[in-house]
């Protein structure tokens, strides 16, 4: 981790530009070296660290010393608040009950886990000691802005810091700021994110133009924070007509849908009713949080602004049922952007060919590239046969129609000749062309044959015309300045590999020659792919070995784990000593529970003791 050399440097950074004003906090000291400041911040959190570990065991101690039902009343109000009765805690505590006398361990981990309750003298005691803490961190002054600001980063996330690192930057309130800007430069979205959140409860006017570029952050916890941020300092600081848009463009985006809708009922004009009344409509997630509702709020509150009469419609006049078949294709075009992915998404679940045709159809009308890539991911989910069924509902004709369709009009949408896409020269001066829309709409497009094309497989059906999607792949999709549209073709070409023997469909020794010429060099960056190295592992040779076995040995485990596996695919046994010290010493026995990279090096080994036994 070296976070804690950028925290130094970023703290250094932060003393010489505030100048005199950093010397001081709060009447508080004389200015300290960066290094200092770093060290005492540390120490803080250790002994916040120590301090959080106190309390869970002295709530371990509380909890085991209650009686059955009083253990119970905690439990249900930890655990079901909202199913809490008017009349108190009793009547669901007696349901739990028997729960807490049967498995007393298993109840008491789940509070510790949840909330850690203490008695009263406890609680007051801690949480006195909390924020005797939080002063401390504060009064260290804007100076401490970066090294706070760290421990709101993925790097710290499971262990405990956020809320005392909040609490810290909220105490000093506006002279956290303009330090407090620098995190937004991060790479790390969770700091962004949180960065973002303290900067909306400060609510300092200075902070308008971060909202601003926030709000179009690729995180959506960033740019609901923005938008927050944005209301908060309210149309007097940001503009009327300014903050207006930038709320009715966000209705088009799940995931500051409700700020949206919640700030046009306070600041919109008429020019926000027809984007409303598409929520009202067409929203298609029903029950408490009905957004219809809250739209419907925000048209009349408008309407009231504007000096005309409110519509009396009820909260009972929006069903809570789940939107029908119809409801969804009526949603899955209509002016909102979200809600069209929404619709989508949910129409996937049938996977019928119904649906199948009427994605198809959506797929070559559809401009928004964020539709097409949801309408890609979904056909994908489509035609995939599940578990618990015998067969696909969808015939070969319906999945070449798609396979086709997906190819043609990404070819369409870009403007390009399919002369040039069947001529398959590898061009980096052709992706010059192609807008940035059109990445989004190519990687879709990649996407959604691949899927077509691996389900295909799997039911061995022969597609037609699957030289036509290699050269999409080698003549636009290659050459991409787009990493995820790179991303994509590499998977591409592993399912080509991988569904060769059911279905004929395969890469002649020419291409795979070119290809691993092509592709190659990459590995050699210094974080290449998984991608890239998966595919390398599926068309490559003995000469990619040693990048290989040397990639064994990242500080990256997803790339040590497909490393691994690439080299229990080429199968050259000189890679075994490697393989077999990563699948005893390497510190991911597991990864996410399941997969880790110690089994990957063992699996590799396994293939290719395997083939050394295959008689020749």
């Amino acid at each position: 981790m070296n976070l804690g050399r950028e925290v130094v440097v970023l703290a250094g950074l932060w003393i010489t530009m505030l100048g005199p004003s950093a010397t001081t906090f709060a009447g508080q000291g004389a200015a300290q070296s960066a290094d200092s400041i770093a060290d005492q911040v540390q120490d803080l959190f250790a002994k916040a660290d120590r301090l959080a570990a106190e309390r869970k065991q002295r709530s371990k101690e509380y909890l085991w010393s209650l009686p059955d039902e009083g253990l119970a009343e905690l439990y249900a109000k930890a655990t079901a608040p909202q199913q809490l009765p008017p009349a108190g805690l009793s009547g669901l505590a007696k349901a739990v009950l028997e729960e807490v006398r049967k498995g007393r361990r298993e109840v008491v981990e789940r509070l510790l886990k949840y909330s850690s309750p203490l008695d009263e003298r406890d609680a007051e005691s801690f949480r006195l000691r909390h924020s005797e803490l939080v002063e401390q961190l504060a009064a260290l002054g804007p100076e401490s802005v970066p090294a706070l600001a760290a421990r709101m980063g993925e790097d710290y996330r499971m262990m405990g810091h956020l809320t005392v690192a909040k609490e810290a930057l909220l105490k000093m309130g506006p002279d956290a700021l303009e330090p407090l800007l620098f995190s937004l430069r991060s790479t790390d979205s969770y700091l962004r994110s949180n960065a973002v959140c303290v900067l909306s409860e400060i609510g300092d006017a200075r902070a308008k133009d971060a909202f601003l570029r926030a709000a179009s952050d690729e995180s959506g916890l960033v740019r609901r924070w923005a938008v927050q941020g944005l209301l908060k300092l309210g149309p007097g600081v940001v503009g009327k007509d300014k903050l207006v848009a930038l709320l009715i463009e966000g209705l088009q985006d799940g995931s500051c849908l409700y700020e949206s809708i919640r700030g046009l009922e306070r600041y919109g004009d008429e020019s926000a009713i027809e984007h409303l009344r598409v929520i009202e409509r067409f929203h298609i997630v029903r029950g408490k949080g009905d957004l219809r509702y809250f739209a419907g709020q925000s048209i009349n509150s408008i309407l009231r602004r504007s000096g005309k009469p409110a519509e009396k419609v009820s909260r009972e006049h929006y069903s809570d049922q789940r939107p029908s078949y119809e409801e969804l294709k009526d949603a899955a075009v209509c002016a909102n952007v979200g809600i069209r992915c929404s619709a989508i998404d949910r129409l996937g679940r049938y996977r019928d060919e119904q649906t199948a045709m009427f994605l198809i159809e959506r797929w070559q009308q559809e401009q928004n590239p964020q539709v097409l890539n949801e309408i890609a991911r979904t056909f994908c989910f489509l035609v995939t046969v599940p578990k618990e069924a015998p067969a696909s509902a969808i015939s070969k004709a319906v999945m070449q129609k798609a396979f086709d369709a997906f190819i043609s009009v990404s070819e369409t949408k870009l403007v390009l000749s399919t002369n040039i896409l069947l001529a398959c020269k590898v061009s980096a001066q052709i992706h010059d062309f192609i807008p940035s829309d059109g990445n989004k709409v190519l990687k879709a497009a990649v996407t959604g044959a691949r899927g077509i094309l691996y389900a295909a497989g799997n039911r061995e059906i022969k597609l037609e015309r699957v030289d036509r999607f290699k050269s999409l792949i080698r003549a636009l999709g290659l050459p991409s300045k787009d990493q995820s549209v790179r991303d994509a073709c590499y998977s591409a070409i592993t399912t080509i590999a991988i569904i060769s023997a059911k279905t004929g469909t395969t890469w002649s020794a020419q291409e795979r020659n070119e290809l691993q010429v092509q592709l190659s060099p990459l590995l050699y960056s210094p974080n290449p792919s998984i991608r890239l190295i998966e595919c390398l592992g599926h068309i490559g040779d003995q000469h990619l070995m040693f990048r290989l076995i040397e990639l064994l040995g990242h500080g990256d485990p997803s790339i040590r784990r497909f490393a691994a596996d690439a080299l229990g695919r080429i199968g050259d046994p000189q890679a075994l000593p490697a393989l077999e010290r990563v699948a005893q010493n390497d510190p991911y026995q597991y990864e996410n529970g399941v997969y880790g990279v110690r089994q990957a090096a063992a699996e590799a080994v396994q293939r290719i003791r395997r083939e050394q036994t295959v008689p020749r």
